[in-house]
């Protein structure tokens, strides 16, 4: 089972019990290996339909990327298994993100001395401001690598 460019072969879970083994954490690690040149989010939803409107219209977020999202790298397995336990209270589809390192660093050092930040710029909608009284913003739908269908994660 793969992640495909914007969902996996099926909606049904993938085989797993949270081991750094599972197929779930084989399908995360090979979709951020994928790619070198990225930085890699995880952000976990309650809904299918959420995610699918995700993938389509784009990724809504509260003041920064990284408020509603994890950065994770497939060289720490451990941070990954620890991020999709956690997150899984959010729900078990678990959205990923992938955004070029060139891109993050050319907008941060053009926005070094202002009080914004990479992801603001990368906003494809107005920003609006939310029910806490936070900017919300949209990331791009091409920033969106896909989702999986995680299962219930288990400590050990």
């Amino acid at each position: 089972m793969n992640l495909k460019k914007n969902k996996i072969d099926n909606k049904k879970p993938v085989e797993g019990d949270g081991d750094l083994d599972s197929e779930y954490m084989k399908i995360l690690k090979n979709t951020i290996e994928s790619n070198s040149k990225v930085i890699t989010f995880l952000h976990n939803t309650e809904h299918c339909e959420t995610a699918d409107k995700i993938i389509k219209d784009g990724f809504e977020f509260q003041s920064y990327l990284d408020f509603t999202t994890d950065v994770v790298t497939a060289k720490d397995e451990v941070a990954i298994k620890y991020f999709t336990i956690v997150r899984q209270a959010y729900g078990k589809f678990t959205i990923v993100i992938q955004i070029s390192k060139q891109l993050i660093d050319e907008y941060s050092q053009q926005l070094e001395n202002m009080s914004h930040h990479f992801s603001e710029v990368l906003s494809v909608k107005e920003p609006y401001v939310g029910k806490d009284d936070d900017m919300i913003y949209c990331l791009a739908p091409h920033f969106i690598k896909g989702y999986i269908n995680a299962p219930i994660l288990t400590h050990r």
